[in-house]
C-alpha cells in the first residue's frame, strides 16, 4: 500500500536506487547540447592589455596590495624598513628561496608556526606563477615549504617575477608541467583574496579561515632559484 507516494514495503534506500535506475533509463540526448565545451569558463581576456597589466589589475580588484621593484636589493632594503616599522620579526616562512634572497641582511626569520601565535602573524612565500585571467596567485608545498605558511598567517606576503605571470589558468598548468614534469607537487593552491565568511550571526569576518590580507612584491630583478623535486 503506498501513502503519499511512499511503499511501506520498500525501504528508503531502495526507493533512492530506483529513483536511480529510471534516471538512467530516462536520459536525455539532448543534455548540454547548447553548451560550447571549448568556451572559456574564465573572465573574459584582452591579449591587448598584456599579460602584466590584467593580472596586476585583476589582483588589486581582488582586494590585494601589489608593490613594485625594479631592483633586488631596493625590494630588500624596503622589506628591512617594513619590518622595523611593523614590529613584524620574526617573518615565519619555510622557503628556502626567500632565505637566499635575505641572507644578507639582518631580518629574522622563523620556521616554527607557533610564532604565528604571536602578535604579528606575518608569513612570506614566493610562488610557482601568476594568472592574469584571474587575478590569482599559485602555490605549492614546495615554493611555501608548508601550506601552514599560507594558510594560518593575518597577513600573507608573496614574492615573485614578472616572468612567472602566465595568461590563463591551462597555462599555468602547463607551466607546471613544464617545470617539474612528471614529479607534480604534493598540493597546490590558488590564491585570490583574504578569506571571507558569515557563518556567525551573517556578520561578515575577514580572514575567517585564513590570511586577512595578501601583498604582493613583485621584483624585476631575479636570483637563481634552485628546486629539488
Amino acid at each position: 500500500m503506498s501513502v503519499f507516494g511512499y511503499n511501506k514495503d520498500c525501504t528508503s534506500k531502495e526507493q533512492i536506487l530506483t529513483k536511480v535506475r529510471s534516471a538512467i533509463l530516462e536520459k536525455d540526448e539532448k543534455h548540454f547540447t547548447t553548451i560550447n565545451l571549448q568556451d572559456d569558463t574564465w573572465l573574459p581576456f584582452d591579449e591587448e592589455d598584456g599579460v602584466e597589466f590584467t593580472f596586476v589589475k585583476r589582483f588589486k580588484e581582488n582586494g590585494g596590495i601589489f608593490m613594485y621593484f625594479e631592483e633586488m636589493e631596493h625590494f630588500k632594503e624596503a622589506m628591512n624598513q617594513f619590518v622595523e616599522e611593523n614590529n613584524w620579526s620574526p617573518l615565519l616562512t619555510t622557503s628556502p628561496y626567500i632565505k637566499e634572497i635575505f641572507a644578507d641582511t639582518d631580518i629574522e626569520f622563523s620556521d616554527d608556526f607557533k610564532d604565528l601565535e604571536r602578535k604579528n602573524k606575518v608569513s612570506i612565500i614566493d610562488c610557482e606563477c601568476m594568472i592574469a585571467q584571474t587575478g590569482s596567485i599559485m602555490v605549492s608545498d614546495v615554493t611555501a615549504g608548508s601550506r601552514a605558511a599560507y594558510a594560518f598567517a593575518d597577513t600573507l606576503i608573496v614574492v615573485a617575477h614578472p616572468s612567472q605571470i602566465v595568461a590563463r589558468m591551462k597555462d599555468a598548468f602547463g607551466y607546471m608541467k613544464e617545470k617539474y614534469n612528471d614529479n607534480q607537487p604534493a598540493s597546490m593552491t590558488m590564491i585570490s583574496k583574504s578569506t571571507r565568511s558569515t557563518d556567525i550571526e551573517n556578520t561578515l569576518v575577514v580572514g575567517a579561515y585564513g590570511f586577512k590580507q595578501v601583498a604582493l612584491f613583485l621584483v624585476e630583478e631575479e636570483i637563481n632559484k634552485d628546486v629539488d623535486v
